[in-house]
Order: structure tokens, then C-alpha cells, then sequence
């Protein structure tokens, strides 16, 4: 175990340079090796994935489903096609599964390994004003009932245990009924990796986790594709991801 603890993060962290250690820490101690997918070449891992617990609410009831993340294949066996090969093993699984490629140009790989595009975005930007008081942080349990008022099914729902990693510079806030918000923190940046109700409190959130710049994502059917996914019903909103 020990072998491919240290293969998984020698991986990732090909894959991921630069990435903050403590996350990748976190990162492991949750998913590792409980929620790992791998492929091995000659006994030695050469691709990897996590398929971290995700539930897909739809107006039946809730599903389990699968958000993927930190897709990697050794450089020495990339082009093989072994991460295709890796997601196609998860994806016949038969759960719903998503992730959210790392950059626009990855799109057409994953639909070429069987992923459609899904849940259209809307991305804003402002800067920070107004009576930074007032405005409370959410615990996860808080945060979830929040987002669940404000989306109709189908959605994907993140478990408390993923978002018990945005603690690390990052967290939930909101005001009940009117709007609730999981951000990351950057410098004098906050990035509102999802936005749910009014987006017109987003200057005075800003303001009041200290930033002076903000971004902030929504649901938008005009938009463009946050990700893509596999058994997803059509309509389906997925914003919050580790990118």
C-alpha cells in the first residue's frame, strides 16, 4: 500500500506541478485509497483517478454518482490511451459520473473517451463594495440545505466531506432566502466557485472576506459547458468542482 501511495502522488503531482501541498495532503487523507482508480502497466501504476462520492438529486429521489477528479497518466505512457481506457472502466460502472476538464481544450478528449458536455454557466466578475457586515459563514450542513432551496432536481450534491476541503482558503456563506455562495479566497481575489439567489449581494460578500476583486459562477442555460458527464440526465447543474 505503501508502493502505491507513493506512485498515486508521484502522479498527481506530475500532473498537478505547483499544487498547494497542503491541499494535496487533505486531498489524499480523503480519497486515498478508499475512492482511487488506477491502471498499471507492468505491475507499476500508469494511470489514475478519484471518483469521489458525489449524489445526483433528481425529482425520483437520489442517486449515488461519482465526481472525478485528478485524471493523470505517467508522462513516459501518455498517448496509450490508458486514461480513455480508465474511464470507460468507471463510467460502465453505471453510476453517473462528471468532471470538470481543466482546460477548454480538454473537452474534445472526453468526448472522445464517451463524455457529453453538460451544465451550462455563466461566469461574472465586479468589484468589492457596500457594508461588509452582516453577512455569516455557513457550516457544510448549513451550506447544502441552502443550495438545495435554491436548485431544482436534476442536480449534483457534493457530500460534506468534499467541501471540508475548501476550508483551506476557502469556505461557505450566505443569508437564508436570499443567497448562498462556496468561495476560495486568492490574494486580493475571491472566487465564488458557485452562486446560488441574489448576485447582487456579491460587491458586499466581497467586501466582506477582505478581497477587492470578485468572480462568481451560476447556473445559466445560455451559457457554456462547466463539464462533462456520463448516465447524466439532460439539464442537469454541476458547478462546484476542485479546479
Amino acid at each position: 500500500m505503501k508502493d502505491l501511495y507513493t506512485a498515486a502522488r508521484h502522479l498527481y503531482n506530475e500532473a498537478f506541478p505547483g499544487e498547494d501541498a497542503a491541499f494535496t495532503d487533505a486531498l489524499f487523507a480523503l480519497a486515498f485509497p478508499k475512492h482511487l482508480e488506477g491502471l498499471s502497466d507492468k505491475g507499476a501504476l500508469c494511470s489514475m483517478l478519484f471518483a469521489l462520492p458525489y449524489a445526483l438529486v433528481e425529482s425520483e429521489g437520489v442517486r449515488d454518482a461519482r465526481y472525478l477528479y485528478a485524471v493523470a497518466t505517467d508522462k513516459a505512457q501518455r498517448g496509450k490511451g490508458y486514461a480513455k481506457e480508465l474511464l470507460r472502466e468507471v463510467a460502465a460502472e453505471g453510476l453517473p459520473v462528471f468532471l470538470r476538464p481543466m482546460s477548454a481544450s480538454l473537452f474534445d478528449f472526453y468526448i472522445s473517451a464517451g463524455f457529453t458536455p453538460f451544465s451550462p454557466y455563466r461566469e461574472q466578475t465586479g468589484e468589492a463594495g457596500g457594508d461588509p457586515t452582516g453577512i455569516p459563514p455557513l457550516s457544510p450542513t448549513a451550506y447544502l440545505e441552502a443550495r438545495d432551496g435554491f436548485l431544482q432536481p436534476p442536480y449534483c450534491r457534493m457530500s460534506e466531506e468534499f467541501l471540508s476541503l475548501y476550508q483551506n482558503g476557502g469556505g461557505m456563506l450566505g443569508e437564508p432566502a436570499r443567497f448562498a455562495a462556496l468561495y476560495e479566497l486568492e490574494g486580493e481575489e475571491v472566487r465564488f466557485k458557485e452562486w446560488f439567489g441574489d448576485t447582487a449581494e456579491a460587491p458586499r460578500a466581497a467586501a466582506m472576506l477582505g478581497a477587492k476583486r470578485y468572480t462568481l459562477r451560476t447556473p445559466d442555460p445560455a451559457g457554456k459547458p462547466f463539464g462533462v458527464g456520463i448516465n447524466v440526465p439532460a439539464g442537469t447543474v454541476f458547478l462546484a468542482a476542485l479546479d
